[in-house]
C-alpha cells in the first residue's frame, strides 16, 4: 500500500480541505493512504504524479474526493428528529444524503404520516448518488424500518435478488438525487425548503467551515423552518442566526 511522505500527506490534506472542507488530521493518515491507493492502482501512477493529475483533471478530482469520503449510514438513523416532519413542512433538503437511506427514510415516514413530501437529496459522492438512484439495498440494511412500513413502501427481491429489497417507485420518485459540494457549490435560491437535514457530515469540518456551510444552507431555509444536524454534532460556539430548540434541532426565526 502507498505510504505518503509527510510532505505529500500535508499537500493532500490541504487539497481535500480546499476542495471539500474535510479536515484530515494525522489520525486519518492510514485512511488517506488506503483510499488513495485505490486510485493509484486504477490510474497506474505514483502519488506525486497523481497529485498533479487531480490539479488539472476535474473528473479525476471528483473520483478522488469520492474515494476518500466516509459514507456510513442506515435506514431510520437518529429518527427521533423525524417528528418535526409534517404536512406544513413538506419541502425537504437532505444535504448529505450518502447512498439514499436517509432521504428514503424521510419519504416513507412522511407518507406514513399521511402527506407527500418533496425531497432533494444531495451528496459529494457520485458513487453514493448512483446507489440512491438505484434504490436497492441488502436485506440487513432495513432492520430498523418498522414492519408495517417495510411492507407498504419496499418490495422484496426474487431469484438472484432474494437478499435485497427495493424502494417502491411511488417512494423513490419523491426523492431527487443531485451532486452538491457543500463547500464549493451554491444552492439555487429560487427553491426554498421547510427543513434542511445536514447530519453527520459537519463532524469532519472545522469551525470556520461549519459556519460557512450553515450560512449557505440557511439561505434556502424558509423562516420558521428547521435545520437538523447529527446527534454527535453541535452548532455551539459558532456564529449563526438559528434558534436552538433541542439537541440537533434549530429553528430559523
Amino acid at each position: 500500500m502507498t505510504k505518503l511522505t509527510d510532505k505529500q500527506f500535508r499537500k493532500y490534506c490541504e487539497l481535500v480541505y480546499r476542495e471539500a472542507g474535510i479536515n484530515l488530521t494525522d489520525e486519518k493518515r492510514e485512511l488517506l493512504n488506503a483510499r488513495l491507493a485505490k486510485r493509484l492502482r486504477k490510474t497506474g501512477i505514483q502519488a506525486g504524479e497523481y497529485y498533479e493529475l487531480i490539479q488539472k483533471d476535474a473528473d479525476e478530482l471528483w473520483r478522488f474526493l469520492d474515494a476518500i469520503s466516509t459514507n456510513h449510514t442506515y435506514f431510520f438513523r437518529e429518527s427521533k428528529s423525524f417528528r418535526y416532519l409534517s404536512s406544513s413542512h413538506p419541502d425537504i433538503w437532505c444535504a448529505a444524503s450518502s447512498s439514499g437511506e436517509e432521504p428514503f427514510s424521510l419519504a416513507t415516514y412522511c407518507l406514513d404520516q399521511g402527506f407527500t413530501p418533496s425531497i432533494l437529496a444531495t451528496d459529494i459522492s457520485m458513487t453514493c448518488l448512483a446507489k440512491g438512484r438505484r434504490a436497492i439495498y441488502p436485506k440487513q440494511a432495513v432492520k430498523n424500518i418498522p414492519k408495517h412500513m417495510l411492507k407498504a413502501y419496499f418490495q422484496k427481491g426474487l431469484g438472484k435478488w432474494d437478499d435485497y429489497i427495493k424502494v417502491k417507485d411511488g417512494v423513490s420518485r419523491l426523492v431527487r438525487f443531485e451532486r452538491f459540494n457543500l463547500l464549493k457549490d451554491t444552492p439555487n435560491t429560487r427553491r426554498q425548503f421547510d427543513i434542511v437535514f445536514c447530519r453527520n457530515v459537519m463532524i469532519y469540518f472545522d469551525n470556520p467551515t461549519k459556519e460557512f456551510v450553515v450560512e449557505k444552507l440557511c439561505r434556502v431555509l424558509k423562516k420558521g423552518g428547521y435545520f437538523i444536524i447529527g446527534g454527535a454534532e453541535s452548532l455551539s460556539g459558532l456564529q449563526h442566526g438559528l434558534k436552538y430548540i433541542e439537541p440537533s434541532v434549530y429553528l430559523k426565526t
